[in-house]
């Protein structure tokens, strides 16, 4: 069976709970996640009879139901882009069904594709053809708005402070291998996380920009904090990314899935749709950072041998 990453349920929980209107994003350009200059050459889909996208409801604002229970939010949008993109709307569908039969459905030939936001595992590569990568999650640093940055190196900004992380997340493992000469504060879920921050029993929180952003955005946060510094990747920690799952035998569908998702990107129709679903850009520049690109390092592994 097929499973979500721990980190995206725990940001289905938090999402859940902070729904903001549609159209309310900041600005923004997502990472760019294909090479302009790896062109893939396009597969002839002329005699594919079906192109059924499977997906489910309970991952907001990825796949959710609309107020006509309809499947929307920002995976459905992909998918309806990359049939637009290859011209096969009239073969192209969209079933939701709940999460544990989507891999039996998979199999039973009741779809080509899932899109419902799986992240990329080994077993997953071991079963299963995916696509690349078309949403990353980044890791991001959070303070009260009145944090003074006085350098744009997040090292020595979080040098000493006590930054609040969920315990046994993989950020958890991030700051300690990345961040450190930071204090952090182990607490049991994100809103633990939130509350720290908002008491003074924290100076910053590291967490999923994503999960940041929903919450910054809610009245919860009432304008309280913003990011601080830039995004940070690291498919080591955070995974590859979220990824259009198929059947071993789907390569001529691989190659048109990713040469539609890389135009896309180059078209802007990529950013039109992520700006549509995200309250607060997750990768905008925060306190102290001037525009740049993410911030991917590669983390020592003293106790990772190959």
């Amino acid at each position: 069976m097929l499973a979500r990453p721990t980190d995206l349920l725990m940001l289905l929980a938090l999402v859940a709970s902070l729904v903001v209107p549609a159209g309310s994003a900041m600005a923004g350009d997502p990472p760019r996640l294909s090479d302009p200059n790896n062109r893939i050459a396009r597969s002839d889909l002329t005699g594919l009879l079906r192109l059924r996208f499977l997906t489910s409801l309970d991952f907001p604002p990825f796949n959710f139901a609309d107020k006509w229970n309809r499947p929307a939010g920002f995976n459905v949008e992909i998918a309806r882009a990359i049939c637009a993109e290859l011209k096969i709307e009239a073969k192209c569908e969209i079933q939701a069904m709940p999460w544990e039969e989507l891999d039996p459905a998979l199999d039973g030939l009741r779809g080509e594709a899932i899109i419902a936001g799986h992240g990329i595992t080994k077993e997953l590569r071991s079963t299963r053809a995916v696509s690349r990568p078309y949403f990353k999650f980044p890791a991001r640093f959070v303070a009260r708005s009145g944090f003074a940055a006085r350098s744009t190196d997040m090292d020595t900004l979080a040098r000493g402070r006590k930054v609040a992380v969920v315990e046994g997340s993989a950020h958890a493992q991030l700051l300690k291998v990345w961040f450190p000469e930071a204090e952090a504060v182990a607490l049991d879920d994100e809103a633990a996380t939130y509350s720290a921050l908002l008491k003074g029993e924290a100076d910053l929180i590291f967490g999923d920009g994503v999960a940041l952003s929903f919450w910054l955005a809610s009245p919860n946060a009432d304008n309280c904090c913003g990011f601080v510094s830039g995004p940070f990747l690291s498919d080591h920690f955070l995974g590859d990314g979220m990824v259009i799952v198929m059947r071993q035998d789907s390569a001529q569908i691989v190659k048109a899935l990713n040469a539609a998702l890389n135009a896309l990107e180059e078209k802007g129709v990529y950013r039109e749709i992520y700006l549509r679903y995200f309250p607060l850009d997750p990768f905008a520049d925060g306190i102290g950072m001037p525009k740049s690109e993410p911030r991917e390092r590669q983390a020592e592994r003293p106790q990772q041998s190959g």
